[in-house]
């Protein structure tokens, strides 16, 4: 079954990267506020490209979308998943907000669809992600939708990484 192109939750549409999103996703991803618990540093606008390249062609499938206010159309942020490992069943899921929609509840709303398409659309029984550990904002709202601290499910890009992971079925 295919993955939607195009989701929706109630204040924000979704659709896959795009090449003509490089100029929002290099913003997102060179500004220092918003890479601060990142695990990589700001990137130049070559960089922002490579991740639309990156997340437009692997495994044939959407894996990361750009979020946009419904009413105002302005570009709020991305989400999606990684490290899909169909082995052993998991994913690593990501995001990010752009920092003029902090504290507005956009995590909250957005997390139970991108854990509804995971459990759907790929072969996985845990979701898990990579959260800075200063990063209380990020940690709070993973908390609130049912994940739990575990030990990492794979080596984290960074020492300052904890892993919280979400079961669909009992381990």
């Amino acid at each position: 079954m295919l993955i939607p192109t195009i989701l929706r939750t109630p204040r924000l549409h979704w659709r896959p990267m795009a090449v003509s999103d490089g100029a929002a996703i290099y913003r997102q991803f060179s500004d220092a506020v918003m890479c601060r618990y990142f695990s990589e540093p700001p990137c130049r606008y070559a960089d922002a490209q490579d991740i639309i390249t990156h997340y437009r062609t692997r495994m044939g499938r959407v894996m990361r979308w750009v979020m946009h206010d419904e009413a105002t159309g302005h570009f709020v942020g991305t989400c999606g998943y990684h490290y899909l490992n169909e082995s052993q069943r998991h994913v690593e899921i990501g995001y990010d907000i752009w920092r003029d929609y902090w504290g507005q509840g956009y995590m909250r709303e957005v997390l139970p669809k991108l854990l509804e398409v995971c459990a759907t659309y790929l072969p996985v029984d845990t979701v898990y992600a990579l959260i800075h550990r200063d990063n209380a904002a990020s940690i709070q709202v993973v908390r609130r939708a049912g994940f739990v601290a575990t030990p990492p499910l794979r080596t984290p890009d960074t020492a300052d990484e904890c892993c919280w992971v979400y079961h669909f079925t009992q381990p």
